[in-house]
């Protein structure tokens, strides 16, 4: 096709918003998911501006030429196209969520690398999806270590008498919790996400960047810390009836803002030092007619479509939990059916079983809760076939036997239960049930 709407500069940069429109149409399962983890999580509030932000990135480097379609097929480019488009089908088919967001990004970067020549600023553009995916929970625990260290360290420099008991810091006004949404985990995403894009565009040294992203790091680190800390002043100076007291998140803001202006004056510093030169430079040299390549194009359909979640599974993942007549049951949610196998007063034998047809449809969904209510645990132990939990009410006492189950094999840790549902996946198995027991002692 010679038409002169092919021969549009910017041909390239609209080629590449539908190739990432068509995968997250042809993927809206895995986007419903996305929308409820990560955009709809106050740690990932972030998350509107990375979409745009991988925009504007595509369009300066469109603007500087460097997008440009393959003339030929590349073996490389579509090998690493193929085996992610298989990965997604068996991370989704074993509905394991981290797997599965991550194959989604990978299939977005290996799909505009198989019909555009691959480079390192292509695909950085693809990969900032990455700051999408809610996989950086991980770091909670250990920042909210840190900043336990921190901010004891901190309140000795002031006059306020503190006791710090693990995440829990006592004044005489009251106490406080480290809890983990102060961890300082959305400043440190926001920093991450800011000063990576910054050196994208500004730098060209390791050693610049190396000193921008962790002076980012730092400041995000530090900027919860004060924030911690002026809540703990603020709540003994006023005998905790601050209106910050009950709703503290924007307080932290107001301190990081003016750290990102800091931080933007320090980088042009640094950028002017080494003389960088912004993408968004035009190149003025005569480059060829940039034009799609058609027989690479309807590949690249064809697997898009080979590994569609839209075309496999419901796109809705809203968590249900049906209610049953039992003497007493857990919390399970979205299964298909239900089979109540043994139910009286000692003993209730439950089967639940899930289609796999929803990506929330599984026994290890993490609102499923094998406690019935008013119930608490007082030991666990885990073996290869079941897991076993003492549990208590009152002066009563109880054993709970749960299962996992696929393919007629059953297991107790969750853990080998994914690995085992991966194994399944390979060959389309996604169907399992979970068993569980309880037992009146």
């Amino acid at each position: 096709m010679d038409s002169n709407i092919f021969k549009h500069p910017f041909v390239p940069f609209i080629s590449v918003l539908l190739i990432t429109t068509l995968v997250a149409l042809l993927n809206i399962p895995v986007m419903y998911t996305l929308w409820q983890y990560s955009f709809d999580d106050g740690t990932y509030s972030h998350a509107y501006l990375i979409p745009v932000i991988v925009v504007y990135l595509f369009y300066a480097i469109t603007k500087s030429e460097q997008v440009n379609f393959r003339k030929c097929l590349s073996k490389p480019a579509l090998l690493l196209f193929l085996l992610s488009a298989y990965f997604l089908f068996i991370t989704s088919t074993a509905q394991i969520s981290l797997l599965y967001w991550l194959a989604t990004i990978l299939l977005v970067c290996s799909a505009i690398n198989f019909v555009f020549n691959s480079n390192f600023k292509i695909i950085f553009s693809s990969l900032y999806f990455i700051f999408l995916i809610p996989l950086w929970g991980v770091l909670t625990i250990p920042l909210q270590s840190i900043s336990v260290v921190a901010v004891n360290a901190l309140m000795g420099l002031t006059t306020i008498p503190v006791y710090v008991e693990q995440q829990f810091v006592q004044i005489p006004s009251g106490t406080f919790e480290i809890a983990g949404g102060c961890s300082g985990l959305r400043y440190l995403l926001t920093s991450l996400a800011i000063s990576s894009l910054y050196c994208f565009l500004y730098f060209r040294t390791i050693k610049n960047i190396a000193i921008f992203i962790l002076v980012a790091i730092f400041g995000a680190l530090l900027t919860n810390w004060l924030r911690i800390v002026g809540l703990i002043i603020i709540g003994h100076q006023t005998e905790m009836t601050s209106p910050l007291m009950e709703d503290h998140n924007m307080f932290g803001w107001y301190l990081y803002a003016p750290f990102m202006l800091l931080l933007f004056i320090f980088g042009g510093r640094l950028a002017d030092k080494e003389g960088a030169i912004n993408i968004n430079k035009v190149n003025t040299n005569t480059s060829p007619v940039n034009k799609p390549n058609w027989p690479l194009t309807t590949v690249l359909l064809c697997v898009l479509l080979f590994s569609s979640t839209s075309l496999q599974l419901s796109s809705t993942t809203t968590p249900k939990m049906r209610t049953i007549e039992t003497t007493v049951q857990p919390m399970i949610y979205n299964f298909s059916h239900l089979q109540i196998i043994t139910d009286n007063a000692l003993i209730t034998h439950l089967e639940y079983s899930f289609n796999g047809r929803n990506l929330e449809s599984k026994p290890t969904f993490f609102a499923n809760s094998f406690i019935p209510e008013n119930w608490h645990v007082i030991s666990a132990n885990t073996n290869n076939e079941n897991q076993e939990l003492i549990v208590k009410n009152g002066d009563k006492t109880a054993k709970i036997i749960v299962s996992y189950q696929i393919s007629g094999s059953k297991f107790g840790s969750s853990s080998k239960f994914k690995l085992e549902r991966l194994k399944r996946a390979a060959i389309g198995i996604n169907e399992t049930k979970l068993h569980w027991q309880f037992q009146l002692q």
